[in-house]
């Protein structure tokens, strides 16, 4: 049962009022599955429209397999001008 430690950055860190959660599952899952869990298991984060996961310092595409251990980071919207 892999334990994914996702460090959260901005209004993340805002919204759910931690520097960082840990999400079990019962499998491994791939960067889109576990942002759909954690859009689940924290409604406001499903608010978010440009919400992404990191990996490693990098954005994986959506089918990337997550192992437990990766540094695991919730990238929330963002702006620049």
């Amino acid at each position: 049962m892999p334990n994914y430690r996702i460090l959260l950055f901005g209004l993340t860190r805002d919204l759910l009022q931690n520097k960082e959660i840990v999400v079990s599952s019962e499998k491994t899952l791939t960067a889109s599955q576990l942002l759909d869990k954690l859009k689940s298991n924290y409604p406001s984060l499903a608010k978010l429209p440009s919400l992404r996961i990191a990996a490693e310092h990098h954005f994986p595409e959506a089918h990337f397999i997550l192992n437990e251990g990766m540094e695991i980071a919730l990238i929330p919207p963002v702006s620049g001008g």
